[in-house]
């Protein structure tokens, strides 16, 4: 049986309302937490409400860093998708090629603005390694951070240079890695070998890596085999984080 017409609720119109339309009628909206915030100030803050006022505000704190947090997401998923794979430029006689960090940034910058990011670095000094990291912010106010630690060694003409060498290329690899960038290190010769996919490490990994094998009595051989290379100039990059283990292991006597 259908309920008399006079008890179905009606709009301005005369038109019937829908279950879901007279749900909304019923229930007014929630307010925000934004304007419960408000309204706590606005009634003034006293000892009995004060510890509302500090929950209401903490909670508030955590909505908005959500906020922040998505809209980083999303921008940051954005900016992927238009990173390109960046070729490498820059010549090391009898190496191959590499893409110095001035260059990497003259091509992303553009992005970065693009999708609201900026760039910032922090340098410090840990275990004779120097650790740049790379803070990733968004407009939204939300920040990632990355680190990468390079060891003070190498060849150079003074100490100053070494350390400055080892920043710069702490720095670099601290920013590839927050954007997941990806250099295709192009070989002088051989170009499409794949035993030099995804290139070899730095000179001056190169040279870290041949003096701690030295001075950890590691035989030379053995761990060139294991790095699958048959000097250390030509040491695949992407073996560099174990064979960094490896030699940290037997540093500490472990």
């Amino acid at each position: 049986m259908k309920p008399p017409t006079d008890l179905i609720p009606l709009d301005d119109s005369g038109t019937a309302l829908t279950v879901r339309d007279r749900m909304e009628v019923a229930a007014p909206a929630q307010p925000t937490v934004a304007e419960m915030l408000h309204a706590v100030i606005k009634s003034g803050v006293t000892s009995e409400n004060a510890g509302a006022l500090e929950k209401i505000a903490a909670l508030y704190e955590r909505m908005e860093d959500k906020r922040a947090e998505r809209e980083f997401a999303a921008a940051f998923t954005a900016l992927q998708a238009e990173i390109p794979v960046i070729v490498a430029s820059s010549i090391i006689p009898n190496r191959g090629k590499y893409e110095r960090f001035e260059d990497v940034m003259r091509q992303i910058s553009p992005l970065l603005t693009k999708h609201g990011f900026n760039v910032s670095f922090s340098m410090d000094f840990k275990e004779n390694r120097v650790l740049e990291t790379c803070h990733l912010t968004h407009v939204g106010g939300h920040t990632r951070s990355n680190s990468f630690a390079v060891r003070v060694s190498g060849k150079a003409d003074s100490e100053t240079q070494a350390d400055c060498k080892a920043a710069t290329t702490a720095k670099r690899n601290a920013l590839l890695n927050a954007l997941n960038i990806v250099i295709r290190q192009d070989c002088l010769t051989e170009e499409h070998d794949a035993a030099i996919e995804g290139g070899a490490v730095t000179e001056e990994q190169a040279d870290e890596l041949e003096r701690r094998v030295a001075l950890t009595n590691s035989d030379r051989t053995a761990f060139l085999k294991f790095a699958g290379a048959s000097k250390f100039s030509e040491i695949p990059a992407s073996k560099y984080q174990i064979l960094d283990q490896f030699l940290t292991k037997k540093e500490r006597g472990k």
